[in-house]
């Protein structure tokens, strides 16, 4: 009896398919040792991300005659500097201030249902207006729980932080060497690897510093405006503003909506419209104007694409996961990124796409 060999394009589906599931099961099991190894891995992600924001601060210092420890730890020290003040800010505009805070977002959602349900009289059902209530009413209750989830996670977040201050200091004092030692396990494809990781670096770091300037224009600007308009717990405000700047789109919203609900329930529709204006303005100006030159157009992702990252990252790892989803999207587009000017540059020169990658990569 002879062997039945399936046409082909059954033979390249199934191909397609079992490399498909071996991926997905690679991906998955990798995710999932990530996250029960969550106290190490935590803190090495965290020290790498601050270290790539420091390296030129270290390289600076280093260039000139400065020690690579003495370097790392004053970049150490700076670290310590920031946290410290935004903790600082942290206390004094949300813990005290706090109650205060969320009776007037309450208030400001009590005005909304009011005017919604007078504008829709007749029209929007009492159901659909129960069920807009509900809504509202369960961002409140994180509100009200806010300041204590806050107060919990940061005192459960200590020990990875300091552990994270420790990688820092090591990844600025070492982290060529580490490289390097990283690199040398590829053998004959050391040379993209380096490639590739430089590549990496560059776009996470632009996206890390491009966001961080952000949240600092968005807190400035919308806390002004605020302040301006007569909104009452501008610090708050701001605070959370910056906080949710690190959360693509969805934090903008979040925070945007807060400010308006506070300035709708303390001085009404005129200043919840002036406020909702400045919103509007502020998030335009940074994301046509400072995006594009902070991150560079390079880097930048598709506004889908990092929705659906922030979503599948929160589903993963909760607020974590929806900050670090973008930081790895971008890395995983550089990388490929690489690959691809690697292959069509050797395809060029040789007619062979598979001689683009030293030692078999493919």
């Amino acid at each position: 009896m002879s062997n039945w060999t399936p046409p082909t394009p059954v033979s390249a589906a199934s191909g397609i398919a079992w490399r498909f599931l071996v991926i997905v099961a690679a991906v998955t099991i990798t995710v999932t040792g990530l996250i029960a190894l969550g106290v190490i891995v935590m803190p090495l992600i965290f020290g790498l991300l601050l270290a790539m924001v420091l390296w030129p601060v270290s390289t600076k210092l280093r260039e000139r005659g400065w020690r690579p420890g003495f370097a790392a730890f004053t970049c150490w020290i700076l670290v310590a500097l920031a946290f410290g003040l935004l903790v600082v800010l942290s206390i004094k505009a949300l813990i005290g201030p706090w109650p205060t805070f969320v009776d007037a977002i309450s208030t400001g959602l009590d005005e909304l249902e009011r005017r919604l349900g007078s504008l829709f009289d007749g029209d929007l059902s009492t159901s659909t207006m129960a069920q807009t209530r509900d809504g509202f009413g369960q961002t409140v209750g994180f509100l009200i729980s806010g300041a204590l989830v806050i107060l919990s996670v940061a005192f459960s977040l200590v020990s990875t932080l300091l552990l994270s201050m420790l990688v820092l200091f090591f990844y600025l004092k070492d982290g060529t060497e580490m490289w390097q030692a990283v690199t040398s396990v590829a053998g004959p494809r050391a040379e993209l690897i380096d490639r590739i990781g430089r590549k990496m670096w560059v776009a996470v770091r632009a996206f890390l510093l491009g966001t961080a300037t952000v949240a600092v224009v968005d807190a400035v600007g919308i806390g002004l405006g605020a302040w301006i308009i007569g909104v009452p717990s501008v610090l708050s405000i701001a605070v959370i503003t910056f906080y949710m700047a690190f959360i693509p789109y969805f934090g903008a919203i979040f925070a945007g909506g807060i400010a308006c609900l506070v300035a709708l329930g303390d001085g009404g529709l005129g200043p919840a419209i002036a406020m909702l204006i400045v919103v509007l303005v502020v998030q335009q100006l940074e994301s046509n104007l400072l995006q594009p030159v902070l991150v560079g157009r390079s880097t930048r992702l598709h506004p889908l694409v990092v929705a659906l990252g922030v979503i599948a990252g929160g589903s993963l790892a909760g607020v974590i996961g929806m900050f670090l989803a973008v930081p790895v999207i971008a890395a995983a587009v550089a990388a490929i990124g690489e690959l691809r000017r690697t292959v069509d540059e050797a395809a060029a020169l040789s007619g062979d796409a598979q001689a683009a990658i030293p030692g078999g990569f493919v």
